[in-house]
């Protein structure tokens, strides 16, 4: 009789752990195929919950910029979680974007839209009219300005350059820049890159974001994400029902810290040199575009790519020279922005080029961008 009544508690156990499991698991479905997005509460605004992984400072900051702009970006929904990277955007995922950098611009500049591809990675909207060329490839790891924040995909610099190059020798693009990334995150990014071949040109392009202030550097957080209890953390944190929970009640985060920078100086020389190494070792030829880059920051990048003994673009100085005729060569366009801006294009004439966050290239900047590295990459091919 004893072990009978033991072998019931077993079978009583083991049946309410299975309908613990499948209730949860029902309500992870639920939330899954109802494309749920958790998100926590900050003051009046919903922010997105993957942004939680961001180091304690750089959320903190963020969580300061929505306060002051009045809205979360709307871009911020592409995104999600990445035990590589921290976060990546969403695979297979269109979504239309009217913010900007700055609240008065909402209704004044044109929207623009962000397309990814099954690897996370921005396409343009029109269906490709021609199959991938065997010949050779543009790539491009960057952070946003590369990414083509704010512009139509078909509207950034690359994209342009390589309808530039197309009319000499066809050449194929794969623009692999996510905003906010910097140089640790790609030399993680071209560590899985295994396709470069002899002769493709690689274009690189990061800076702002490495010296951005934080509490923990970019190789620190990522040794934490995979570290054992990391990776376990991670999986617990992919459970959208987890997450969910997690943003019922997020307790106010207390900062007490030496403020640094997510990647110091001399790691950012140290991952420029490997990157170049890396692509020098594939045959391949590495360009340097520096855009909105702190001082310090752009006088190591200049240091060393100058060493390398490799093309190095300096914008937004490098367009200085178009100011004068830029109204002639993009009239409606310099209209627009001149009718956003009013006085303050006037007292900054940078603007004919740049967002108002005057970091980020507008479509003219980066169709200047486009025929300047034009006239220095056409010269190789011929």
């Amino acid at each position: 009789m004893a072990s009978l009544e033991k072998l019931k508690k077993v079978q009583s156990f083991w049946f309410s752990l299975v309908v613990v499991f499948f209730f949860f698991g029902f309500i992870e479905l639920i939330l899954r195929v109802s494309g749920f997005e958790p998100a926590f509460r900050y003051k009046s605004y919903t922010i997105p919950s993957w942004m939680e992984e961001m180091d304690p400072v750089v959320l903190e900051k963020y969580q300061r910029f929505v306060a002051g702009q009045g809205f979360v970006n709307q871009d911020a929904y592409a995104y999600e979680p990445d035990l590589r990277y921290g976060y990546g955007l969403k695979p297979n995922y269109v979504i239309t974007v009217q913010n900007y950098s700055s609240a008065l611009m909402v209704d004044k500049l044109s929207s623009w839209t962000i397309i990814s591809n099954a690897k996370g990675f921005r396409v343009s909207s029109n269906k490709p009219t021609k199959t991938e060329t065997s010949g050779r490839t543009l790539y491009v790891l960057g952070d946003s300005s590369s990414f083509g924040w704010g512009v139509e995909y078909e509207k950034s610099y690359s994209f342009l350059l390589t309808e530039k190059l197309n009319a000499i020798e066809p050449i194929n693009l794969k623009n692999l820049s996510l905003p906010g990334f910097s140089s640790f995150q790609g030399k993680l990014l071209w560590e899985e890159l295994g396709d470069v071949k002899k002769g493709d040109w690689v274009i690189l392009s990061f800076g702002w974001n490495d010296a951005y202030s934080s509490l923990q550097t970019d190789r620190r957080q990522f040794d934490l994400r995979n570290s054992m209890a990391g990776k376990i953390n991670w999986k617990l944190k992919h459970l959208l029902l987890y997450r969910w929970m997690r943003t019922w009640g997020l307790p106010k985060r207390t900062l007490d810290y030496k403020e640094g920078s997510r990647v110091p100086l001399t790691h950012y020389r140290k991952n420029l040199e490997a990157l170049v190494e890396g692509v020098r070792e594939k045959g391949g030829k590495p360009v340097f575009v520096n855009v909105c880059n702190p001082i310090a920051y752009q006088d190591v990048a200049k240091e060393t790519i100058e060493n390398q003994k490799m093309p190095f673009f300096n914008f937004p100085s490098a367009l200085e020279p178009y100011l004068s005729t830029i109204h002639d060569l993009f009239p409606d366009l310099f209209v627009t922005y001149f009718e956003a801006y009013g006085e303050g294009m006037e007292d900054d004439p940078m603007l004919a080029f740049l967002f108002p966050d005057r970091c980020h290239p507008n479509e003219i900047g980066h169709s200047l961008m486009a025929e300047v590295l034009f006239e220095t990459l056409k010269g190789e091919i011929r």
